[in-house]
């Protein structure tokens, strides 16, 4: 499991890239994080630390989160949605790293990131045929 500061040192280098445009990485990364480490971060109106919630970052927790996530991000991907295809790698890439994993960069969405998914898929040993079309477009 990553420490706090593994964390806040990723969050350093997603930032330092300039590839997180819609913060997605960024904000799975803060979500993390116990409130003291994350309020940095944090609008004043979302920085109540009686109302903050930790999101689980233990390897179970996140290949489950992933898995769950999976159909939508093929969805995105199969009718061409671009943005939603691009932020669904980011959240990917959160997530592998998180899990301690490295799958290399996800940040290359040709064919709305079918390609990337289905790596995904492979590794984790879910069966990437179940959500693919088939097709390949850009």
């Amino acid at each position: 499991m990553r420490t706090d500061q593994e964390i806040l040192d990723r969050i350093e280098v997603v930032n330092l890239a300039g590839r997180d445009w819609l913060r997605t990485e960024r904000t799975d990364l803060i979500a993390r994080l116990p409130h003291e480490a994350a309020k940095q971060f944090l609008k004043d109106e979302f920085a109540n630390p009686d109302e903050w919630v930790q999101s689980p970052r233990d390897r179970e927790s996140l290949i489950a989160e992933m898995a769950e996530y999976m159909p939508f991000a093929w969805d995105k991907a199969n009718n061409g949605r671009g943005i939603s295809a691009g932020r669904s790698l980011s959240h990917f890439s959160a997530w592998i790293w998180l899990a301690g994993d490295d799958l290399g960069d996800l940040n290359d969405y040709e064919f709305y990131g079918k390609d990337n998914l289905a790596r995904i898929c492979a590794h984790y040993g879910w069966d990437s045929r179940q959500w693919d079309d088939g097709e390949r477009h850009n």
